[in-house]
């Protein structure tokens, strides 16, 4: 079990290729595109009132755009060359302060995600000029 240990460590917490670092990677990604979601639900919305018709292809190009074109830099930034390797440096340096100040930042980045969705909705249904009945109002 003890000369197991650290081929598991590498598994699950490897710097290049581990567990956490494939589940960072996809969260990331995950939380940074929905961003554009405000930007795709608003082009969605006047797509729909302006044509009157929803065409699937449309509404995939419509989020798909937006999506990669913020994306993808901030991709590059991040993960080519293992440029995070880097930021590993940086936070083992770093005292318990430092960390709880990145861990609210952390949290109010995915609060901001999950916002934008909500928001991005909100906005297309007001330009669509929809009325949501909520089953609780």
């Amino acid at each position: 079990m003890r000369k197991s240990q650290p081929q598991l460590d590498d598994l699950f917490y490897g710097k290049k290729r581990g567990f956490s670092i494939g589940l960072a990677h996809h969260n990331f990604g995950a939380f940074y595109s929905t961003y554009t979601c405000i930007l795709s639900f608003v082009l969605e919305a006047l797509y729909i009132k302006f044509n009157g018709e929803i065409n699937t292809f449309v509404i995939i190009v419509i989020f798909a755009i937006p999506t990669g074109i913020c994306y993808i830099p901030a991709y590059k930034a991040v993960f080519s060359n293992d440029k995070y390797l880097k930021y590993f440096k940086l936070f083992e340096k770093e005292d318990e302060h430092w960390h709880k100040k990145w861990k609210r930042r952390t949290t109010a980045f995915i609060l901001g995600a999950i916002a934008s969705i909500i928001f991005g909705v909100f906005l297309c249904f007001t330009i669509l000029d929809v009325k949501v009945r909520f089953p609780w109002m």
